[in-house]
Order: structure tokens, then C-alpha cells, then sequence
């Protein structure tokens, strides 16, 4: 007896495939446009060209930072007391973005070193409520209980619970003492 295989219907059934149209030829590969050299580029050889762009980009100039680090490092006093303020500025000036560059820099390598260190933090907790609401409102329980009115969900105004508690009947149609 051969095996067949039985399809119950309670058994989910496979979706349809997707098919969609085929994608477009520029997005398989790069199709790039006509060339865009000049003419006077064209004619120029290899070398005589990268030249000309590395001459263009500045490429072969020293960037900023070379050049402020090329300065010679001993300050020279001048005579001229204005100029001897301005050069202290300068210093001055100098010395406060170097520090302010390494607080950055320690900052960042506390963080990368140490990671985040939230969820660490031991939590201010008390284990008395009171306190711990005196800390959220910040005014304390006791004043803020002399101005509350009484009403009936108070005990302290017992002439009212009293007199509203003798006129209720339970649910057996008697009353708070069993009388009716």
C-alpha cells in the first residue's frame, strides 16, 4: 500500500509567490555617460595630466595644521608692550583650546573605556513612605493636614458617620444592630 500524503485543512497554506517585473538594467549595474574630458585635457599625456589635477586639488600644499606646527616653538619677546599683550593673548588663547581638547578627548576615553553607565547608579531609596513623600512634594504631611476639611470618608467627623450609618439598612432589611 503505497503513502500518500494527507492535506488536513486545518493546515495553513502557502502564499502565492511574488511576481513583479524585472529590475531595470541602471539599477543591475553602473551605466555612465559620455566622456566629459576637454580637449585640452585630451590631448595632455598621463603624468602631465595628474599633475595638472594634483596641482588644482593642492594636493602636493601643506595642510593648515602643517604649517601652524612649522612655527618656530621659542617665543621671542618683542619690545613694543602692545605687541608683548597681544603675543600673551595669542598664548593664552593657545593654551586654553589645547586643555579644552584634552578634557574632550579624556571624556571620550572614559566613555569608550568605561562604558554607559546608566542603570549602574545605586538609586536614592528610603524605606519610609513618609519621607519619601516629604521628598516628592516638598512641603511637609503634617501642615498640609491641618487645612484638609473633614468629610464622610473621614473618621474624624464621627457625628456624621454615625447618623448616616443608622439611617442605612443591610441588605437582610435590618439595621446596623440587627433590628429593623
Amino acid at each position: 500500500m503505497p503513502h500518500t500524503q494527507q492535506i488536513h485543512a486545518g493546515d495553513p497554506a502557502y502564499a502565492s509567490p511574488v511576481i513583479r517585473p524585472p529590475s531595470p538594467a541602471s539599477s543591475v549595474g553602473t551605466a555612465y555617460g559620455p566622456d566629459d574630458t576637454s580637449l585640452s585635457d585630451s590631448g595632455l599625456s598621463q603624468d602631465v595630466f595628474e599633475q595638472k589635477w594634483i596641482a588644482n586639488l593642492r594636493l602636493d600644499e601643506p595642510k593648515h595644521d602643517e604649517v601652524h606646527n612649522l612655527k618656530d616653538p621659542l617665543i621671542i619677546c618683542p619690545s613694543d608692550p602692545q605687541e608683548q599683550k597681544l603675543l600673551f593673548e595669542e598664548i593664552l588663547r593657545g593654551f586654553r583650546q589645547r586643555v579644552q581638547q584634552l578634557e574632550e578627548d579624556e571624556i571620550f576615553q572614559q566613555a569608550v573605556i568605561n562604558g554607559s553607565q546608566i542603570g549602574k547608579e545605586q538609586l536614592p531609596s528610603a524605606d519610609n513612605v513618609e519621607n519619601l513623600i516629604k521628598n516628592m512634594m516638598g512641603t511637609s504631611i503634617g501642615n498640609e493636614a491641618s487645612r484638609i476639611q473633614d468629610g464622610p470618608w473621614n473618621k474624624r467627623n464621627t457625628a456624621h458617620a454615625t447618623s448616616t450609618s443608622s439611617s442605612m439598612k443591610t441588605a437582610t432589611g435590618k439595621g446596623p444592630l440587627g433590628q429593623y
